[in-house]
């Protein structure tokens, strides 16, 4: 505006020049090729004025709608992670108040995670409790504290290798000799991590989930019988739908972790059934639970940057043990079970399983092989009866 205003005052000076002159034609012919390239340049000032005014306006609005755009991905990220944090984490929430005193339970190990949990709950309930673990030293360091905690000094640890039948059988061995009674068997114990075999040779995540706790509780049955009624609770997963169960291939030739995991955890779905089946008569009551994703450490062996980014995303995003064990206690002290024998249970209800589960020829054969890799000679009652039959 500056500029426009000094052209001006030129302008009329001019006009007042050369109108008292004698040139005035010649100087009239110059005035308005002035004024001409006065008005162009009057003219350019204002486009270039107009440009940059709107030139900043519509960068700010490029990036203010970017902005929004970038808010609404983060947000919508952020609830989605939210809500799927509070999917993973639900849980209900044992409403039984029974007690346990004068029981005695065993949980497999119990000396960390969803084990440690359910032993302080139980104890809590009166409940003699033993911590079968691998890591005796750190079992009897958990018990001293939920004895500080519950005030139940009824509580010790026993060493316990899953992966070993002999430390097995030499377990059950000692337990008879100091035990007269076994109301409640856990079978927590589970193993996830690179490709191993167990000190009988066989393949490790296997060996442990499934086969050691299925030796363990054929050798206790006689005591759980004696205490009847008497529960026994499996620790499975709702992975198991994914696990596929070859009887030609129990070493996985082709390993990998999850699906190793997944076959252990199907294996001890027709396991639960089969016991049921088997020891419902003795009075004797099988379940199988899942425990929802719980923070544990049972991925401490996954190798690593996948390893470290689920054991993070774990601990964030998974219930916590003292969650994870509430339907594991709710199968150990409720009323009223009895029907719900031989079944799968999740937040504290029976859920459904896929029809191979309960597939009496498939429990039959894994119970059969079972005894064959135990070393055991008993044979399946429905194969003895058949055979009475034939004679």
């Amino acid at each position: 505006m500056k500029n426009k205003a000094e052209h001006t005052l030129i302008y009329k000076r001019y006009i007042n020049s050369v109108t008292q002159t004698k040139h005035f034609t010649r100087s009239r012919i110059l005035f308005q090729t002035l004024n001409a390239c006065y008005e162009g340049a009057t003219s350019e000032i204002g486009n270039m004025d107009t440009t940059a005014s709107r030139a900043p306006a519509s960068k700010g609005a490029l990036n203010f709608s970017l902005a929004i755009i970038s808010t609404t991905i983060l947000s919508s990220v952020l609830l989605g992670l939210f809500l799927w944090r509070m999917y993973l984490r639900w849980t209900v929430k044992c409403q039984s108040k029974n007690r346990l005193d004068g029981k005695t339970v065993i949980i497999t190990g119990g000396s960390s995670g969803i084990g440690k949990a359910t032993g302080y709950e139980l104890a809590s309930r009166g409940a003699r409790v033993i911590l079968a673990c691998r890591n005796e030293k750190l079992g009897d360091a958990v018990a001293r504290k939920i004895t500080k905690r519950t005030g139940n000094s009824d509580v010790r640890a026993m060493y316990l290798d899953l992966s070993s039948l002999h430390c097995i059988k030499d377990f059950v061995k000692k337990f008879q000799e100091n035990e007269n009674r076994l109301n409640i068997l856990i079978n927590n114990a589970a193993y996830l991590g690179p490709k191993a075999a167990t000190v009988d040779g066989y393949e490790k995540t296997f060996g442990i989930n499934y086969l050691g706790h299925f030796y363990l509780t054929y050798l206790l049955h006689d005591l759980l019988m004696k205490s009847a009624p008497a529960r026994i609770i499996n620790l499975s997963s709702n992975s198991y739908v994914k696990g596929k169960l070859d009887f030609d291939d129990l070493s996985l030739v082709n390993y990998e972790m999850f699906e190793a995991y997944t076959r252990s955890k199907m294996a001890i779905m027709h396991f639960t059934v089969e016991a049921h089946r088997m020891w419902f008569p003795d009075a004797i009551m099988a379940f199988s639970v899942h425990p929802g994703c719980v923070a544990t450490d049972i991925m401490r062996l996954m190798p690593g940057l996948v390893g470290k980014f689920l054991r993070k995303f774990a601990g964030f995003m998974f219930k916590s043990p003292e969650d994870g064990c509430q339907t594991i206690v709710y199968c150990a002290v409720a009323d009223g079970l009895k029907e719900e024998s031989g079944k799968f249970f999740e937040n504290c209800k029976v859920v459904p399983t896929i029809d191979c589960v309960r597939d009496k020829n498939i429990c039959k054969k894994l119970w059969l092989l079972s005894l064959h890799l135990c070393a055991l000679d008993e044979t399946h009652p429905d194969i003895t009866l058949q055979t009475n039959t034939e004679k």
